[in-house]
């Protein structure tokens, strides 16, 4: 699917203060040394350390106070040091001429008009030294990066205000099925709110992409397919829901053929729950077909919908976090499928952590995935896991104590 997608990302310009999740489409480099000059690291006083190199509590170093820095301070005007003297300084000020180190005043006797040093401090001791951060000619962001808050922070301090980036890739969401109605409509017998599109729509955002939600569309075939097309004009990847199964009366697939130059790259996939996905390329595009119902259609945006998003801007996918658990209840999987469980993990009284398994059927039922913490992934060549097994999970959620005592033999 991957090698088939034919889309190359805009890049555009943009405040740092916009650039939040986005793809940062450029090597950004600092500009000048950051910290530009020297400054103090502490509160305390700026000092020649030779001058001090003798100091100790039963030997205090007396020295005069000639002046006081802070951050901001201008050193037009600040005479060097000479011997024997000190600035008061703050953290953050700018070292004075002739220092090149700090005692914290915590090791200082202040008497006014001097100062009784009383431990030693080596050379450039308590200061922050001018590119420690980084230097002029450093990379501060690279190419493919998610700029979080530290790299606009970065930004910040090297006086870079806009930077490129990928545009956020576009995703339209099609939900198919004449059963469905729209939040907040009448309910009635046979008829089914569409919390699916609302979670595709939530989990696009989620991958920092654009989701374009075209709404319910009805059990035609004329429907779909026009839908499909006007979708195609303003988006980047198309998800449809509803009319999946793999039979010859199929809709969504019928419509999806009737497009000019569409081409069937799966349909049917050895997924549980999800089995029904399928995919197209149109014009270079991806268009998923995935199930409706909620949990199926969870797995399949995790399985192809992210790393989509990741390969469309580059960006270097974070391992899932995962831990070792106890797992309390057999789990059988079917030889040749790649199965998703849903588990509840707790921490047992024990201290251990255990997974007790909710249920692989029943792909509607959303009320697994808000009891369910972790997801434990079968693979196809694997009959199952025993009960006691430690296995590992995929955490989605925080871990919280267990409710039940288990006594796993």
């Amino acid at each position: 699917m991957l090698n088939s997608v034919k889309i190359d990302l805009d890049i555009i310009e943009v405040d740092i203060r916009d650039s939040l999740g986005m793809i940062c489409a450029e090597e950004v480099r600092a500009p000048f040394d950051i910290p530009l000059f020297d400054r103090s690291a502490v509160d305390g006083f700026a000092v020649r350390s030779f001058d001090v190199s003798s100091a100790s509590q039963h030997n205090p170093v007396y020295l005069t106070i000639v002046g006081s820095l802070e951050a901001g301070s201008d050193l037009s005007g600040v005479r060097p040091l000479n011997d024997g003297e000190a600035y008061a300084v703050y953290t953050g000020a700018p070292m004075p001429p002739g220092a090149d180190a700090v005692v914290p005043f915590e090791y200082c006797i202040n008497e006014g008009s001097r100062v009784g040093v009383l431990r030693p401090v080596p050379p450039y001791g308590n200061v922050s030294r001018a590119g420690e951060d980084f230097r002029k000619g450093d990379v501060i962001v690279r190419r493919g990066v998610k700029l979080m808050p530290w790299h606009i922070a970065a930004l910040a301090s090297a006086n870079v205000s806009r930077v490129k980036v990928y545009r956020r890739v576009r995703v339209a969401i099609m939900n198919t099925g004449n059963e469905l109605i729209n939040l907040g409509g009448g309910l009635r017998p046979g008829k089914i709110i569409n919390s699916t599109g609302l979670l595709i729509e939530s989990y696009v955002k989620l991958l920092n992409a654009e989701p374009i939600p075209l709404g319910i569309i009805p059990d035609d075939v004329e429907s779909i397919r026009g839908a499909v097309v006007k979708s195609l004009s303003m988006s980047d990847i198309v998800v449809i829901t509803g009319g999946t199964s793999i039979g010859d009366t199929d809709l969504v697939p019928e419509a999806l053929e009737s497009i000019s130059g569409a081409i069937r790259l799966f349909h049917g996939v050895a997924i549980r729950p999800g089995r029904t996905a399928g995919a197209y390329i149109i014009g270079g595009k991806p268009v998923l077909i995935i199930s409706g119902l909620p949990v199926a259609c969870l797995v399949s945006l995790e399985v192809f919908l992210k790393p989509l998003i990741h390969f469309l801007t580059g960006e270097d996918e974070l391992p899932l976090a995962t831990v070792k658990a106890i797992l309390t209840r057999r789990l059988v999987n079917e030889v040749g499928f790649k199965s998703f469980y849903r588990v509840s993990v707790c921490y047992g009284d024990d201290g251990k952590i255990y997974a007790e398994p909710l249920r692989l059927t029943g792909s509607g039922i959303l009320s697994t995935l808000i009891r369910g913490n972790g997801i434990i992934v079968i693979p196809e060549e694997v009959e199952g896991f025993d009960v006691g097994e430690e296995i590992s999970v995929q955490i989605l959620n925080p871990i919280s104590k267990c409710n039940s005592v288990y006594h796993i033999p």
